[in-house]
């Protein structure tokens, strides 16, 4: 996450409509969110009490909708997402197909997909004949055709209009020597509102060809320009070409007299703005400019408190009646895309947040989409990143009463931590809250929110983890730690393993050791049979790395021997699909789930939960209230139903989860039970453990692994190493 992770990296992203292709490009800023600025109106340059407000939408796509797609073409109103997509039609024969272009349109204020909507006559044949699609704020879309003849070696040239219902209102076929040779490079152009296409061509000569109402060509243009790098749209339906990349920045009336407008500003993008002129984006804001007069008004910043939007993201605008829609992030991964519509507010009713301050390490993008996505949506509190890259020195600012409101704990031991009081008992929120009782959840994950017998911790995704066999020799209920010793004696257990590897495996999942230690009456049993056992046992495996003797990573494929055991992670039901294992091997057994067992346990097979930034709220914080309300917009059901469903994780709600397995899964095999699939996970989170073991600031893992590596590496014999272990375990449970 997510993500959103969930997002896309930065890149330039060309404009469909401006046709700016080389935009400024660079990092997210790091800079915190600032307070609104005074120069969010769109009518005058101190706001007058009205401030920009951004309300977003997320929407999830079959198909990954990007500018870099070839065989792709999409545009935006203020209503809906258009796309070219392709209907298949069956041959008389039942065996062949045809391929014809189409456009499906969603609906950005609720996800209402209208697929296929407009099935045209023409054939997919590949790139050469990928028409340019074009919308309007009207409803209706316009398609361009190049269509290439391989046996005439000729293109021909024609454009289509089709109604707010699909039909066909007119199409003309264009005089390939009328565009002057420049048909082939018309990839780009913009709609009039009196129902003129404008199609240019990028780069220098470029040219600009204006079709009618009825699609007849009308006018030709070649503005005096460096380089055409746009046509756009401002007031009184004036469209202008422009350059933006050279010395400075260039407008041209097209059909005007030729003057020559510079713009104040240093444009990223520039966008059709009609009655608000044109609209500009740079790295700070986005403004209205009219070129005649010189005015450039800025209507609003990217980090004003109700916008929160990354300038180098936004990709389409469209502006009608002074509200702005914008395409405005990518996500590669989940075939997300972000809309927002900005309007302009009463400034009294949206004053300045609170500011909640969180402590995790900025690299973690999740935590990262999450804030932004919170922060979008709070009228009250906004949640600032504090980058906190040692953990060791945050567990100390907590001891001391100091820190942030919030903390990402998910790299750090909190036993010893919850045991002082450190985090603030979430009981009492819960019980007042009107969007979330610790009763919506699922018991799992109540359990793992809890930390020494306190509610303390909140995750508001996660996933599950098993090791899959290779074969159904392996029962759940029998898969305790002996049996998988047992296994590892005479059997290669993983791709990669050592006795430190089956060891971890050994302590627990939840806390390292947990089952060797009473922490109620502070005692520990390290030097018993069961721990000798269990560390003689690991000391006799064969080691396996991913790397060779010269450090290179090996190729997983390439079989020294075949290994019994691999970790799965599961976040749908679709990664528990059959699938062939590394090393060249595919189960083929009758009972495919039950090779799933989980991690091994003392009473059998446990999942392992995987939790994406664990949050806990600091007992020392000023703004409880704030931290809070982030922590239950995270647990809230439209949450967890609308947004979190598209970052391919396990939502922590029982009224969620099934759903979202319902609709996570995808193109499943006819031979295999989606019900089924969607049980056995069921059953994998209503024993799943939150897995802990592991994180390098807990005290006992730290004690084991130095005494149990100096015993693997033979220098120290296993008497002294369990009496090392047990004397310096009891020495920490002392000072606790």
């Amino acid at each position: 996450m997510f993500l959103l992770s969930a997002s896309c990296g930065v890149r330039d992203i060309p404009d469909s409509v401006s046709g700016v292709g080389e935009g400024q490009s660079g990092q997210e800023s790091v800079q915190q969110p600032q307070g609104q600025t005074g120069d969010t109106s769109i009518r005058t340059e101190d706001n007058g009490g009205v401030t920009a407000v951004a309300d977003f939408h997320y929407m999830k796509t079959d198909r990954q909708i990007s500018p870099w797609d070839p065989m792709l073409s999409y545009d935006i109103n203020g209503e809906w997402l258009y796309a070219t997509d392709y209907a298949e039609e069956q041959g008389e024969d039942g065996e062949t197909s045809t391929s014809y272009y189409g456009i499906t349109r969603i609906r950005i204020a609720d996800n209402q997909e209208e697929k296929l909507y407009v099935v045209t006559e023409t054939e997919m044949l590949g790139a050469d004949n990928k028409p340019l699609l074009l919308a309007d704020r009207e409803g209706n879309c316009y398609l361009f055709w190049r269509l290439y003849d391989w046996k005439e070696k000729d293109t021909a040239y024609s454009l289509e209009k089709y109604g707010p219902e699909g039909e066909l209102l007119w199409r003309t076929r264009q005089d390939g020597d009328a565009l002057e040779g420049m048909g082939e490079r018309l990839e780009q152009g913009t709609v009039t509102p009196d129902g003129r296409v404008i199609l240019y061509s990028y780069g220098q000569g470029g040219c600009a060809f204006c079709f009618g109402p009825e699609g007849t060509l009308e006018a030709v243009y070649q503005p005096e320009l460096e380089s055409l790098e746009g046509v756009v749209l401002g007031k009184e339906d004036r469209a202008y070409g422009y350059c933006v990349t050279g010395k400075e920045p260039v407008f041209v009336e097209l059909g005007g007299a030729g003057e020559r407008y510079v713009c104040p500003e240093a444009p990223l993008g520039v966008y059709d703005g009609y009655e608000e002129g044109l609209m500009i984006r740079t790295g700070e804001g986005m403004y209205a400019y009219v070129p005649e007069t010189g005015e450039s008004r800025k209507l609003w910043s990217w980090k004003d408190e109700y916008i929160q939007m990354d300038a180098d993201r936004v990709d389409k605008v469209c502006q009608e009646d002074g509200r702005f829609t914008l395409l405005c992030e990518f996500s590669d991964t989940y075939r997300i895309l972000t809309f927002a519509n900005v309007t302009f507010e009463d400034g009294e009713k949206y004053p300045g947040k609170e500011t909640v301050i969180l402590a995790t390490d900025y690299a973690t993008t999740f935590a990262k989409q999450l804030v932004r996505m919170y922060n979008r949506q709070s009228s009250r509190y906004k949640v600032e990143i504090v980058p906190t890259l040692d953990m060791e020195a945050l567990q100390r600012q907590l001891l001391r009463g100091e820190g942030a409101d919030l903390m990402d704990v998910s790299r750090i031991y909190k036993g010893d931590l919850a045991r002082q009081g450190v985090f603030e008992d979430l009981d009492p929120y819960y019980e007042r809250s009107s969007l979330v009782k610790q009763e919506d959840l699922l018991e799992s994950v109540r359990e793992a929110y809890t930390v020494k017998g306190k509610n303390v911790t909140v995750f508001p995704f996660f996933s599950l983890r098993t090791l899959r066999a290779r074969g159904d020799f392996v029962k759940n209920d029998e898969w305790t730690i002996w049996k998988f010793l047992e296994l590892g004696e005479k059997n290669r257990m993983l791709y990669t393993q050592s006795p430190d590897i089956a060891l971890d495996y050994c302590m627990g999942i939840r806390y390292y050791g947990e089952h060797f230690i009473d922490y109620e009456n502070k005692t520990c049993s390290f030097d018993g049979e069961e721990f000798r056992r269990i560390l003689e046992s690991c000391g006799t495996w064969e080691k396996h790395s991913e790397r060779n003797e010269s450090g290179d990573y090996v190729d997983s494929s390439s079989k020294e021997g075949e290994w019994l055991f691999e970790i799965l992670t599961v976040g749908s039901p679709k990664h528990i699909e059959p699938r062939e294992l590394e090393g060249d091997y595919i189960y083929e057994g009758e009972d495919y789930l039950s090779t799933l067992a989980g991690y091994p346990g003392w009473e059998g097979g446990e999942y392992p939960l995987q939790a994406y930034s664990v949050f806990a709220i600091n007992s020392a914080s000023r703004n409880k209230d704030g931290a809070w309300d982030f922590l239950e917009y995270m647990l809230s059901e439209e949450f967890q139903a609308g947004i979190g469903l598209m970052m391919d994780m396990l939502p922590v709600r029982k009224d969620c989860f099934r759903t979202s397995l319902m609709e996570q899964y995808e193109d499943p095999d006819p031979e295999i039970s989606a019900e089924e699939n969607i049980r056995w996970i069921e059953k994998m989170a209503e024993s799943a453990v939150l897995e802990e073991f592991g994180v390098v600031s807990d005290p006992v893992w730290t004690i084991v692994t130095e005494e149990a590596g100096m015993y693997f590496a033979g220098d120290a014999s296993l008497d002294a190493t369990v009496k090392k272990i047990q004397t310096r375990v009891q020495l920490y449970l002392d000072e606790l």
